[in-house]
């Protein structure tokens, strides 16, 4: 046996050299085993501090943060979800204190005009009471001069009491909200009316003032100044917003894909149209809407919700309410509509969707 050589349990010979070599291995593995374990108590830690944060998404560079807030006792996730809670806590009472506000406003406008009309009513009353009285008397005394018994009788109309709402429907931030539904809406020139012209990337029409040799077929709108929408919606939450500028007189809204384009009578819901119109000084539409008459937007928003078969309007100038559909079971598809009615140097504009999610949008 050689001197040099040492024995293992198994009676296996190691040169000195060759059991050196083990120990280094030996060394660096157990260097690396220690490493392990301090990346595993790391990851620990992360995973406490980031603990019910599933599916929540890490943003980049989490991992870094992470590893700094080990000395706080704060849980990251936590932390952040108090955060969302109380800033959607905070914006509910401000809603709240906003709601309560225009209900109040609301309750003061009733409180001011409702006596006025009652008055008026009841001063109507006693005026016909007091006629019906006189004409009761000339039937038993025709022979009496009818102007003479009159004469004592001076019919005075009522005071007249501005029927228009001043208070705004507006909510916060409501606007901002819908625009996450927003899509990117071209015009269809094969349901354009003839007089219409539509811009060379079908964002804008104008109404000429000639006829253009069209060809016509069933999809296009005549004698209506109507044109569609290229989409065709069947589900989901959608919004839009149209730059109508000075224009004195637009219609905007949505009709079935299958509605009658010949149509020349009104555009009726019941015709399977659902649209209101801008007549200069107020808004029309076959459903009856009491909307503040106020300054005209220059921009407007639609907002539809086939699911909820709900169809609203907005000015998105300053995100009031300008008309709410009532609740409509929709069904088949629909197309947004859009109608200029009148010859005007300002066109009619889908407004583009301008970079990412959450920026705003233009009219170019």
């Amino acid at each position: 046996m050689r001197p040099d050589a040492s024995w293992d349990s198994h009676g296996t010979a190691w040169s000195p050299s060759h059991q050196g070599r083990l120990e280094k291995s030996l060394e660096h593995l157990r260097k690396q085993m220690e490493d392990a374990m301090l990346f595993q108590a790391q990851a620990e830690e992360t995973c406490a501090l980031w603990q019910a944060g599933a599916g929540s998404g890490v943003k980049e560079g989490a991992v870094a943060e992470c590893q700094t807030s080990l000395r706080h006792p704060v849980k990251m996730v936590e932390s952040q979800r108090q955060n969302v809670l109380g800033e959607f806590e905070r914006l509910r009472r401000l809603l709240a204190e906003e709601e309560q506000q225009l209900l109040q406003k609301l309750e003061e406008e009733e409180l001011e005009v409702l006596p006025r009309l009652r008055e008026g009513a009841t001063r109507l009353g006693q005026q016909s009471s007091q006629l019906a009285a006189l004409i009761s008397e000339l039937e038993n005394r025709c022979q009496l001069p009818a102007l003479g018994l009159l004469q004592d009788v001076k019919l005075q109309p009522p005071e007249v009491v501005p029927m228009e709402l001043r208070t705004v429907c507006r909510v916060p931030g409501l606007v901002e909200i819908l625009r996450r539904f927003r899509g990117d809406i071209t015009l269809d020139p094969d349901t354009a009316n003839p007089e219409l012209v539509l811009s060379e990337d079908r964002r804008s029409v104008q109404r000429g003032d000639q006829r253009q040799a069209l060809p016509d077929s069933p999809e296009r709108f005549d004698p209506g100044p109507c044109v569609l929408g290229q989409e065709r919606i069947t589900s989901g939450r959608h919004y839009w917003e149209v730059e109508v500028g000075d224009r004195t007189s637009w219609a905007l809204g949505v009709c079935k894909e299958n509605v009658n384009r010949k149509e020349k009578g009104e555009l009726s819901v019941g015709n399977g149209f659902w649209i209101l119109v801008f007549l200069g000084s107020f808004y029309n539409s076959t459903e009856r809407a009491f909307s503040p008459l106020r300054d005209p937007p220059k921009r407007v928003g639609i907002f539809l919700d086939y699911e909820a078969g709900h169809l609203s309007f907005y000015s998105a100038t300053d995100g009031s309410l300008l008309f709410i559909f009532p609740e409509t079971p929709f069904s088949g598809t629909l197309r947004p509509l859009f109608s200029p009615l009148s010859s005007s140097p300002t066109p009619m504009t889908i407004c583009r969707l301008i970079g990412v999610p959450g920026d705003t949008l233009g009219p170019q």
